[in-house]
């Protein structure tokens, strides 16, 4: 079965909702609740996602969401885990994917929409991860597998050997390089964009694109929501993954898919992009 979500329009990470310094369940369920009400399009969530007390937080919250809209596409990523309270550990072996996959069908009650290997960069046999991601769906226990930071390089080495559902990797607007979208696009592969904002600990949206900034000021409309329109508008085949904790911020993403792009918006944010090296 492969991937597909309907339409364009943003998934909900739910990373910070679990990691982010003084999260809590009652604040993530919040969250969850309401972007599913306003028409998300999927949870993003991973096995990493984790508390010291529970190892599967994350895809509890992703369950949360599946329960009040059935059928909601739920991605979850194996091979990168949490260790401590500061620790995480990657391991990408056949015997840790399985694991991973078994825990996470368990947890979520269902076969995972997408199943990613987490961190395809650090990986010892990447290889061997994925032939064991593709076990995997010929069995059932998941429907569609794929790759999370990942290269070009290295898509095009595993796409010679099995299908790729969907990638998921960083895509920082003024930030990062499209080069993987371009390949996935080519390809014809979904291609989420986590982190269209910069993450957490980058410095603010307005600063990356600075003239998307200034006609949203002038229109009255946020930056993000600005962003995000013209990201749908120019990048066809991508799907931003955002990873906002509250209820408001969610809610304005979301509502990126109804505002008009214009030639003022478009042409900022190609400038903006261009002026930072990225072409699309």
């Amino acid at each position: 079965m492969s991937f597909t979500l309907p339409g364009r329009g943003v998934v909900l990470g739910i990373a910070s909702l679990v990691l982010k310094e003084g999260a809590t369940l009652e604040g993530a369920l919040d969250v969850v609740r309401a972007a599913v009400d306003a028409g998300v399009l999927a949870i993003d969530t991973a096995r990493a996602y984790a508390t010291v007390d529970d190892d599967a937080a994350g895809e509890r919250i992703a369950q949360a969401a599946r329960t009040q809209r059935p059928g909601i596409p739920v991605i979850t990523k194996a091979g990168h885990f949490r260790l401590g309270r500061a620790a995480w550990d990657v391991d990408g072996s056949a015997e840790r994917v399985r694991a991973d996959a078994l825990r996470s069908r368990e947890v979520l009650g269902a076969p995972p929409s997408l199943l990613l290997l987490h961190r395809a960069d650090r990986v010892d046999d990447l290889d061997e991860s994925v032939r064991e991601l593709a076990a995997l769906r010929d069995e059932g226990v998941v429907e569609a597998i794929g790759l999370s930071n990942a290269s070009v390089e290295q898509l095009e080495r595993i796409r010679s050997t099995t299908r790729l559902d969907a990638v998921e990797n960083r895509f920082a607007l003024g930030l990062d390089t499209a080069a993987e979208y371009r390949y996935c696009v080519d390809a014809g592969i979904p291609f989420l964009a986590y982190a269209p904002f910069g993450g957490p600990t980058s410095t603010p949206l307005a600063t990356h694109v600075p003239r998307v900034a200034a006609v949203a000021m002038k229109r009255g409309v946020s930056v993000h929501r600005s962003a995000l329109a013209a990201m749908f508008d120019a990048m066809p085949g991508a799907w931003p993954v955002i990873g906002s904790t509250r209820v408001e911020s969610v809610l304005d993403s979301i509502a990126a898919v109804d505002l008009a792009v214009d030639d003022e918006l478009r042409q900022a944010f190609d400038d903006d992009l261009r002026s930072r090296g990225v072409g699309l």
